[in-house]
C-alpha cells in the first residue's frame, strides 16, 4: 500500500512530555517533506555531500521517492490496508500468528492531515 509509519512505544505516548515532543516531531517531519519536495535540487545536493552518492542519483532517488512523500492520517482505509497485510503475512506463516493493526495505532497526532488515500506528490518525469 506504501503507506510508512513512526513507531513509538506505549510509555512514550502515556508520558505527556514525550507525547507533546512526538507532536512536535511529527509536525517539522510534515514540515521538512513539504520543503524537500519544492526544493529538490538543494536536498539532493546536501544528501549526495552526505552520502557519497552521485548527485544525479541523489536528485533521481529524491524525485522518485523522498520529494513525493505526503504525511497522512492513520485512518479506518489505512488501518484496513494494514489489517490485511498483516493477515496475509500470518496466513502465509511470515509472521507467528494474526493481530489486530488497530491495536498498534494512536490517532492523536492525525491533526488536520488528508486521508491516507492521498496521491503522493510528484514531479512528472524524474531527470535522467
Amino acid at each position: 500500500n506504501g503507506l510508512g509509519f513512526q513507531v513509538a512505544s506505549p510509555a512514550s505516548l502515556k508520558d505527556a512530555k514525550k507525547s507533546k515532543a512526538i507532536g512536535d516531531l511529527l509536525v517539522r517531519l510534515e514540515r521538512a517533506q513539504k520543503w524537500v519536495f519544492e526544493h529538490p535540487e538543494e536536498w539532493a545536493k546536501v544528501w549526495a555531500q552526505e552520502t557519497g552518492l552521485p548527485y544525479e542519483v541523489a536528485l533521481d532517488a529524491v524525485k522518485l521517492t523522498y520529494g513525493t512523500r505526503v504525511p497522512v492520517a492513520i485512518d479506518a482505509a489505512a488501518i484496513a490496508s494494514e489489517q490485511e497485510i498483516a493477515d496475509t503475512f500470518a496466513e502465509l506463516k511470515l509472521i507467528p500468528r494474526r493481530f489486530d493493526f488497530e491495536d498498534y495505532v494512536d490517532t492523536r497526532f492525525n491533526r488536520d492531515l488528508p486521508p491516507s488515500s492521498t496521491t503522493p506528490r510528484s514531479y512528472g518525469k524524474a531527470s535522467s
